[in-house]
C-alpha cells in the first residue's frame, strides 16, 4: 500500500456536528430534486403511456424514502458508544443499507410485472417531446445527486450516502435507457412502431436494479459479518509493529471493519520474557500510537507473548521479513 493511500484512509476523523451538518445538507438536495423527478415523470407517463418513463418515475419516488432512510441512518450511527453497544453504533448504517436494498427489489419486482403486462397488451406508444426533456433533465439531476452522494459519503464515511450514489448512478444510466425508449420506441418501420422496446427497457431497468441492489447488501453484510481489513492493512500492522524496538516478532492478527476509517484490531506481539511487565507494557503502547498513527485503526487489543525461538513459537519475525 502507498504512502498516498494510507493517508488517505486515516484523515483525521471530521467533527460529529460538521458531519451530520453535511449530511443534511445532501439530503435536502435529495429530497427537493427527487420529489421534482418523481413527479413530473410520474404525470407525464401517465398522460403518454410511457411505462419505461412511469417505472424511472417510481423509482425516483422510492429514492425519496432511501434519503430519508439514509439520513436516519446516518444520525443513529453517530451516537457515541454506551453501555449497551460499547464498540459504537456504526452498523446501523449498513442495517439501513439492507432497507435500502429491499425497496430496490421491491421495485424491480412492480416494474418487471408492468413492463411484462404491456408485453402481452402491446399498445403502441406515440412521440412526446415532453417525455425526452423529462428524461433528458433526470439524467443531469441524478448525475448531480451521484456526484454528492458519493463524495460526500466518502468524506464522512457514511455506508448509507454511498449506498444512495450507488442507487443514484443506476438511476443515470436507466433514465438514458428511457431516453432512448421515448425516442427509437416510437419511431415507425413498415407502418408498425417499436412497441416491445418501452417494456422491454422497463424490464431491463429492473434487472439492473436487483444487480444494484445485491451490491448493496453484499457491501453490508461483510461489516455486519465482520469482514477482516484488507490485506494492505494487514501487511501494514504487521510491518509497523516489527519495526518497533523491543518487538521479536508478530503472532495472530484478526482484525474486522465497519467503514475504511473504522477498524478493529486484535494483535499478539513477541517480546523477550525477561522484560518487566512494565516494560512490556510500555512497548505495547509504542506499537499502538505508531499503528494508529498511520493507519484508520479504531481499536487496537494487543496481546503480549513471551519469545522463545528454540520452543518453535510461530510468528512473523524481523528476520524471516528479511528472507
Amino acid at each position: 500500500m502507498s504512502t498516498n493511500s494510507v493517508a488517505e484512509k486515516n484523515a483525521a476523523p471530521i467533527d460529529r456536528e460538521e458531519r451530520m451538518k453535511q449530511a443534511r445538507n445532501v439530503m435536502i438536495i435529495g429530497l427537493v430534486l427527487n420529489f421534482i423527478l418523481a413527479a413530473a415523470k410520474i404525470s407525464i407517463s401517465i398522460i403518454y403511456g410511457s411505462i419505461s418513463l412511469q417505472a424511472d418515475g417510481l423509482d425516483s419516488a422510492l429514492d425519496i424514502g432511501t434519503t430519508i432512510l439514509g439520513f436516519v441512518a446516518i444520525k443513529i450511527a453517530d451516537r457515541p458508544a454506551d453501555s449497551d453497544h460499547q464498540f459504537g453504533h456504526q452498523k446501523f448504517e449498513n442495517f439501513f443499507s439492507l432497507g435500502i436494498a429491499l425497496l430496490l427489489v421491491t421495485s424491480s419486482g412492480i416494474i418487471g410485472y408492468q413492463a411484462v403486462t404491456r408485453l402481452i397488451v402491446q399498445t403502441d406508444l406515440g412521440f412526446s417531446k415532453v417525455n425526452v426533456i423529462i428524461a433528458s433533465a433526470s439524467i443531469l439531476l441524478k448525475g448531480v445527486l451521484v456526484w454528492i452522494n458519493i463524495k460526500v459519503g466518502k468524506k464522512i464515511d457514511s455506508p448509507s450516502l454511498i449506498a444512495n450514489g450507488l442507487n443514484f448512478r443506476t438511476d443515470v444510466m436507466t433514465s438514458i435507457v428511457v431516453l432512448i425508449s421515448v425516442t427509437i420506441g416510437t419511431i415507425k418501420i413498415n407502418g408498425k412502431t417499436l412497441f416491445w422496446l418501452d417494456p422491454a427497457i422497463a424490464f431491463l431497468i429492473s434487472i439492473v436494479i436487483i444487480f444494484t441492489a445485491i451490491k448493496i447488501t453484499r457491501e453490508s453484510a461483510h461489516v455486519l459479518l465482520d469482514k477482516s481489513a484488507d490485506k494492505e492493512i494487514i501487511d501494514e500492522i504487521i510491518r509497523i509493529s516489527r519495526k518497533q524496538e523491543g518487538v521479536k516478532g508478530v503472532g495472530a492478527l484478526r482484525s474486522r471493519t465497519i467503514g475504511e476509517k473504522n477498524i478493529f484490531v486484535d494483535l499478539d506481539i513477541f517480546l523477550d520474557p525477561e522484560l518487566t511487565i512494565e516494560q512490556g507494557h510500555d512497548i505495547a503502547c509504542i506499537v499502538d500510537e505508531a499503528i494508529k498513527k498511520e493507519l484508520p485503526v479504531k481499536y487496537l487489543q494487543i496481546h503480549i507473548e513471551p519469545y522463545h525461538p528454540e520452543e518453535g513459537v510461530k510468528c512473523i519475525s524481523e528476520e524471516e521479513e528479511e528472507l
